[in-house]
């Protein structure tokens, strides 16, 4: 079967796409690394995680607070920890590795789209995959998971120009690329980093029919890289000390753990948390995609049409849905889902759109319902970042500078948008799809990161858990502390740099009281015991929300029953504007009168 890829050459200009579209990426890069600090869930965690991997004096395992953090291989870990070592420590510093996997993904997106269907697919796919919410929150998230997405792009490239290349070196060639794509993503983030591309071939194996390509010798010649790769971490796990229980946890309660129930201990009972039900990742899913849903609808109607021709070019139609429905489908399987597991998914959806667009050029008559629905998603979504940032001047209204600036923005917002949509509108007009695209790209893009010079900071403000934790440090300094059931963001953001010393009380609800009472007897009148309080704080929004019907005063939870009960008394109270609150619990006769606050 002759295949459509396209080979590369600088002088055939199969690379003239690679400038336009890092410049239309880069200030979304900006924004999303440079722009704010670590937000929950899971960057703070992420962080400490990553702090420790600079500092430890082995790198085999990262480590959390000093504990094993067995649920990922480290590659992700390393590339931010060198980084630490290199710049220090800080969100930006943190997150440095992130523009370099987006990088990756934008040039592997790209490359497929150009040997799938040329230099406006190329366009396309790099653009959507690297913009799209759930794709750009993953690839810009201090996790392994924007790692993971990096690799998969390139495990997809290699796939397709293994799978579409005659016998001989370039068939090679392209399977060894897909083989070092997995191998990275499983180094980032376990056997996904096998099944994403595993899925996309060997699905499109049985839809074509073509089960000779699994007896090709360059399919398999690959695996000997990726031995070179895993195989030298695996090793030295398995001679570490606790080596052998190590990679039963990562690789069977962590891995099989997410899929379905499994006898394991209760700290890695996984099905436990973000439970998961069939359809779920299907409903969400034009959520996943947005602003770029419309279009995905309308690719989706097209694969269906073109896929279904027995002749050679449905090929590209057919692995941009391999690409996708398949992991969607086993991911819908899983006992455990999160919306950041169907990232992969979305760099298939990429292809059926960057592929509706080069075919919608070739149409004489010009598409006009998606994009127009693009146009009015994007415009929906930048009227909605602008009200974001008006209500922001308006609670800001006390410092009429910054609420001047506010409105200033949210004007801008309005206007780059209707300018931006207006010209794409003009293109599609004139039959210009890309044109049309590009400028429905670009309103987006410019809604978003001005909205972010106004909303980043106050998140910030709302997240800010390092002078949080700076005061629960200071003032437990020379005191026994314990943490009651605590989360891995209040163990991380005491660890991260501060190194507070603190013993952990894991029990059940029903043994709290008892535990915390033991403590105390245990450890004197000084002692000190830390609580996660329920709900959020109140903050600048809260009158707003107040009237609107969507705040309630939160509880004290725990804490306040352990008050209740005489166990002990709320010594202290610690609060972030709209964000985590935590109580200080002391003896009931322990407490200093410096010390009792009044409930909030």
């Amino acid at each position: 079967m002759r295949g459509r890829m396209r080979p590369f050459s600088l002088k055939s200009g199969s690379t003239r796409w690679i400038g336009p579209v890092l410049l239309a990426l880069a200030p979304l890069w900006g924004v999303g690394v440079l722009m704010r600090g670590l937000w929950t869930p899971d960057e703070p965690r992420e962080a400490d995680i990553d702090w420790r991997m600079a500092w430890q004096h082995h790198w085999l395992l990262p480590s959390l607070a000093g504990r094993p953090f067995l649920e990922k291989p480290p590659l992700s870990y390393w590339a931010a920890a060198l980084a630490v070592r290199l710049f220090g420590d800080s969100p930006g510093v943190l997150r440095l590795p992130n523009v370099l996997y987006a990088l990756i993904l934008a040039l592997a997106m790209g490359a497929l789209g150009y040997a799938l269907d040329g230099a406006a697919a190329a366009v396309v796919a790099a653009l959507v995959a690297g913009s799209a919410i759930t794709a750009f929150r993953v690839s810009m998230w201090l996790a392994p998971d924007a790692c993971l997405l990096a690799a998969c792009a390139v495990a997809l490239l290699g796939a397709y120009l293994g799978y579409t290349a005659p016998s001989g070196r370039r068939k090679l060639y392209g399977y060894l690329l897909m083989h070092a794509g997995a191998a990275a993503g499983f180094m980032a983030k376990s056997a996904v980093g096998w099944l994403v591309p595993g899925l996309t071939l060997l699905t499109l194996i049985a839809w074509e029919r073509r089960w000779h390509e699994l007896k090709r010798g360059e399919l398999y010649a690959g695996f000997l890289l990726q031995a070179l790769i895993i195989g030298p971490w695996l090793i030295a796990v398995a001679r570490t000390a606790h080596g052998v229980h190590a990679l039963r946890v990562m690789f069977w309660y962590n891995l099989a753990g997410r899929f379905m129930k499994i006898s394991a201990p209760p700290a890695y009972q996984y099905t436990n948390a973000h439970r998961n039900t069939f359809g779920k990742y299907f409903v969400q899913l034009p959520v996943y995609l947005l602003p770029w849903t419309a279009l995905a609808a309308a690719a989706a109607r097209r694969a269906w049409d073109r896929s279904r021709l027995a002749a050679a070019p449905a090929t590209h139609w057919r692995f941009a849905v391999c690409a996708s429905l398949p992991w969607l489908v086993l991911l819908s399987l899983a006992a455990t889902g999160r919306d950041i597991y169907a990232a992969p998914a979305l760099l298939g959806f990429s292809l059926l759109i960057a592929l509706w667009v080069g075919d919608s050029q070739r149409l004489a008559a010009t598409p006009r319902a998606a994009l127009r629905w693009t146009r009015w998603t994007v415009g929906f979504l930048a009227t909605a970042f602008a009200a974001v940032v008006i209500a922001l001047a308006v609670i800001r209204r006390r410092t009429p500078i910054v609420a001047i600036c506010d409105l200033a923005l949210a004007a801008a917002v309005l206007t780059s948008t209707a300018f931006a949509l207006r010209r794409g509108a003009q293109a599609q007009q004139r039959g210009e799809i890309l044109g049309s695209f590009g400028w429905t790209y670009g309103a987006y893009a410019a809604a978003f990161c001005l909205s972010a010079l106004a909303v980043f900071p106050m998140i910030d403000r709302w997240q800010n858990l390092p002078a949080l934790a700076r005061r629960i440090h200071a003032q437990t300094l020379h005191r026994p502390l314990a943490l009651l059931n605590p989360d891995e963001t209040t163990v991380a953001m005491l660890d991260r740099g501060l190194l507070t010393h603190f013993t952990r009380l894991d029990v059940p609800p029903r043994a709290a009281a008892p535990a915390v009472i033991r403590w105390f007897a245990a450890h004197g009148p000084r002692a000190r015991v830390l609580v996660l309080l329920p709900g959020h704080a109140a903050g600048p929004f809260t009158p707003l929300l107040r009237r609107m019907g969507l705040w309630r005063r939160p509880g004290d939870g725990e804490a306040g029953m352990l008050q209740t009960t005489g166990a002990a008394v709320i010594a202290r109270r610690y609060d972030l504007p709209q964000g985590r609150r935590y109580a200080l619990l002391a003896p009931p006769h322990g407490a200093t009168g410096a010390e009792r606050q009044p409930p909030p």
